[in-house]
């Protein structure tokens, strides 16, 4: 039997240079997701580093080859017996996500291999993030909308501060993940590191955050005009998706970012207990158990 503490989802080392290191694991699991149990053992780390003023930086890292992490639970979305239940799961994410971004401490999190949907959104709530070179290509993006959802935990109002807006809506409305390439020049990600190279990846968390962009009205207006032209002349599997984040992005223009995440878990959770959506999990987890 294995002890306690290998059962763990999140492990903490800390160093002889008092910075902290979160190792995600999520056991027997070939990949992380962020489940009810992950969700609340990183929210009682990030409280004991709260509890300490001695920890000068956190790093937020995967023990798992396959990659960073793969999202949200959607065993637990599919699971959830009412609109109100899923909210309560989104909401929490949302909590334990926001308190690592108020962290006092410089954050970064080293990602690699699969770092999709809310791993996406637990890397965007870091200050700064870094690849790290893997024999599994970086595959960062959102694909909530693919499933008939829509991004919950962040991604919204923090990529639309990250990335040019044509980037960012690119991201979101389509779904598709970008390679390291593509996302170091939008600037999802600061830096390429490797494993043998501690002192370069301990460096990350002193890198200045990339500072925000503000959201100019104008500069949206016409970016969200030509978006919905394209989803209108070529719609995706779940147009209504597609359209509820572009909604979600003026909420962000009109209400500011604390309306718009708000929005974000009411919309995520009426649209993850459609059957439609419920189908297209189903449909997902059957694709993954055929063999290749």
């Amino acid at each position: 039997m294995s002890d306690g503490q290998s059962e763990k989802t999140w492990r903490s080392e800390t160093s002889s240079s008092d910075v902290t290191t979160l190792w995600f694991d999520c056991p027997g699991r070939s990949q992380n997701v962020l489940d009810p149990v992950a969700l609340d053992e990183l929210d009682q780390c990030l409280a004991e580093i709260e509890g300490n003023s001695s920890i000068r930086g956190v790093l937020i890292r995967s023990a798992k080859p396959a990659g960073f992490c793969a999202g949200a639970d959607l065993k637990t979305v599919k699971g959830c017996t009412s609109a109100a239940v899923l909210a309560a799961y989104w909401r929490r994410g949302l909590a334990v996500l926001d308190r690592l971004a108020r962290l006092d401490a410089p954050t970064a999190a080293i990602v690699h291999g699969v770092c999709l949907g809310g791993g996406l959104e637990l890397a965007l709530a870091c200050r700064c993030r870094a690849a790290l070179a893997s024999s599994v290509p970086l595959q960062i993006g959102c694909p909530e909308v693919q499933l008939g959802l829509v991004p919950a935990w962040g991604a919204i109002v923090r990529l639309t501060r990250l990335l040019a807006p044509r980037d960012a809506l690119n991201l979101l409305l389509t779904g598709n993940p970008s390679g390291f390439l593509q996302a170091k020049s939008q600037g999802l990600v600061d830096r390429l590191v490797s494993q043998d190279e501690q002192d370069r990846i301990a460096e990350t968390l002193q890198r200045e955050p990339r500072p925000g962009r503000s959201l100019d009205r104008a500069t949206w207006n016409d970016e969200l005009e030509f978006a919905a032209a394209k989803v209108e002349e070529q719609p995706a599997e779940f147009p209504e998706a597609q359209q509820e984040i572009m909604q979600l992005i003026e909420t962000d223009l009109t209400q500011g970012p604390e309306a718009a995440s708000t929005a974000a878990i009411e919309r995520c959770a009426e649209l993850g207990v459609r059957p439609i959506t419920q189908h297209a999990i189903a449909v997902f987890f059957q694709r993954r158990r055929r063999p290749s």
